[in-house]
């Protein structure tokens, strides 16, 4: 396999061609010819080394780990593929990424594609799709009538979250700036409250809250949680410290609060194929970069600005 990765640690410069052999096909596996890799801030935090000491990377590495593209090769137990058929995925983060021509993945992992999406559109789809399935069903068991805050409703998982949150029957109030909020109310949000004109106000109180922000802003959304409400958060302490008071204000109020690193989940990837099917979830995609070196770069320093409306996406020519 031939892709975009690192040889060591570092900023931008650090992107380089890798080859790596292609993994041997076993009997549970698949082939598969990437054709557009979605970009995910865990790229650039691998990328940087910042995920050394929960990850046992091999250097050199292939990045990414989003993709869509086409059975070249399934294992001989493999019986819900064929060769040439459309598919989607998000592999296990510690083997190679998707940044390539081709990869080796479990099939247990892999759904087909959405009908009617093209392969960036797909490709934009699994992780932010699973973790949102993860954290609103499994963890949220989020229910119609209930009031759902999702923290940075413009970004990536938030602009899936709003969607999945709206299909599941819920009330959905967003956090975002205030140029993001014909954005996020187009994405389905029944509230919207702008966060760059002084505190956060509203006069709901919520039964779950997704935190994609961390940090102040998930200090100052805790206080809108209802007693004994569910809190599901991708940021851990790494990314960004709570605030002084959340933990005993978590305690007082009851909150559940668990967090949630996005594993791979094929029976989930049709969960989320369906709603795409369906017309209750939709990709949303705001810069196709080509999956070269110069535009790997270029997608990392977009996705480091922290100000991306929906998903970026690489495609091979």
């Amino acid at each position: 396999m031939r892709g975009i990765g690192i040889k060591q640690y570092g900023d931008i410069q650090q992107l380089t061609e890798i080859e790596l052999p292609t993994k041997p096909i076993g009997p549970e596996d698949m082939l598969i010819s990437i054709k557009a890799s979605g970009v995910n801030p865990v790229d650039w935090k691998v990328r940087e080394g910042l995920l050394q000491a929960d990850f046992p990377f091999e250097l050199p590495l292939i990045l990414g780990w989003d993709a869509a593209g086409t059975v070249k090769a399934v294992g001989t137990n493999v019986q819900d593929f064929q060769i040439g058929d459309d598919v989607f995925f998000r592999p296990e983060l510690e083997r190679e990424g998707t940044y390539a021509d081709e990869m080796v993945v479990p099939a247990n992992i892999v759904a087909p594609m959405p009908r009617g999406l093209s392969y960036a559109e797909a490709a934009s789809l699994p992780l932010v799709g699973l973790t949102v399935w993860q954290a609103l069903v499994e963890v949220g068991k989020v229910q119609a009538g209930e009031k759902v805050l999702v923290l940075g409703g413009s970004g990536g998982i938030g602009s899936m979250a709003i969607q999945l949150a709206k299909a599941l029957g819920a009330y959905v109030a967003t956090t975002t700036s205030s140029k993001n909020s014909d954005y996020v109310r187009e994405l389905g949000a029944d509230e919207v409250i702008v966060y760059d004109q002084g505190a956060l106000h509203t006069s709901a109180q919520f039964t779950f809250m997704l935190d994609t922000l961390g940090g102040e802003a998930y200090g100052e959304a805790i206080r809108l949680m209802k007693q004994q409400g569910r809190v599901a958060t991708i940021i851990s302490e790494r990314d960004a410290k709570k605030p002084s008071f959340a933990d005993a204000f978590e305690k007082e109020r009851e909150l559940d609060v668990t967090f949630v690193f996005t594993r791979p989940d094929g029976i989930n990837m049709n969960r989320i194929r369906e709603l795409v099917e369906a017309k209750h979830v939709k990709p949303f995609l705001t810069k196709i970069y080509p999956m070269t070196i110069e535009g790997v770069r270029d997608a990392h320093l977009f996705s480091q600005t922290g100000r991306v409306r929906g998903k970026i996406v690489l495609v091979r020519s």
